[in-house]
């Protein structure tokens, strides 16, 4: 019974250990992606490093999935007690950060407003600050099809940008893609400007990133979930083991 016991944890521990390799593969994956593909927000929050830094965060709890995953494997299926310990030690360590980090993620995002909305003024003004930004910005909102922090209003009630754009209402990255490919008419880039919701995107980037923020967290709730289960089944893999 003992001996059938300790089979069915250990191989429960190695499928839950198994599942913290594969989310550390993917969390890694997006990690390195984000660093690759999204220097447009970084150059949004050009006075903001520390914002954008959560990026090496991503990628630094991913690697450490992945080893977790792998220690995990090997000390169940070879019902090892250093391994077991060390695997727990280390899941302990990392769900302190993650706990901490996720509640850094609420006390310092309202900076992202705050830092989305001043880099606007600071558009296409001439400078190379602006150059950054403008740069930042129209990659970001082609991209990711929105348009202004909140709404694409922002753009026509920001007084520096509007006095420097007469007769546009919002840059022309928030039109949608088939207004900015070469083919498209001279006409439909008119409409956008005019605020026809046909050829504008209109929704905010706040909301956008939003919906991929609820994703993340509810993958983030999950693998804390599992982890909390692996360091359970360590336990009593630990004890069974010596017993």
């Amino acid at each position: 019974m003992k001996t059938d016991s300790l089979n069915c944890l250990k191989y429960l521990m190695f499928f839950f250990n198994l599942l913290f390799f594969i989310c550390g593969i993917a969390t890694l994956a997006v990690g390195i992606w984000a660093v690759v593909n999204a220097q447009s927000f970084k150059n949004i929050l050009v006075d903001n490093d520390l914002i954008f830094n959560g990026v090496y965060i991503i990628i630094a709890v991913g690697a450490a999935l992945f080893l977790m995953g792998f220690l995990g494997c090997c000390g169940a299926i070879k019902e090892n007690r250093c391994l077991l310990g060390t695997f727990f030690v280390f899941v302990l360590i990392i769900f302190i950060i993650e706990v901490v980090g996720a509640i850094l993620v609420f006390v310092y995002y309202p900076q992202v407003e705050t830092a989305a909305l001043e880099s606007q003024s600071a558009y296409e003004d001439g400078t190379d600050k602006g150059k950054v930004i403008k740069q930042g910005w129209d990659t970001f909102q082609a991209t990711v099809e929105c348009c202004g922090y909140k709404s694409f209003s922002e753009w026509k009630n920001n007084t520096a940008w509007a006095s420097r754009n007469p007769g546009k209402i919002v840059p022309d990255s928030c039109c949608k893609r088939e207004i900015l490919s070469e083919t498209s008419s001279p006409t439909n880039a008119t409409l956008c400007q005019q605020g026809n919701v046909e050829f504008l995107n209109t929704q905010g980037c706040n909301a956008k990133l939003g919906n991929y923020l609820w994703v993340v967290g509810g993958v983030g709730l999950g693998i804390l979930f599992f982890e909390l289960l692996g360091m359970i089944f360590a336990c009593c893999l630990y004890r069974a083991v010596e017993e």
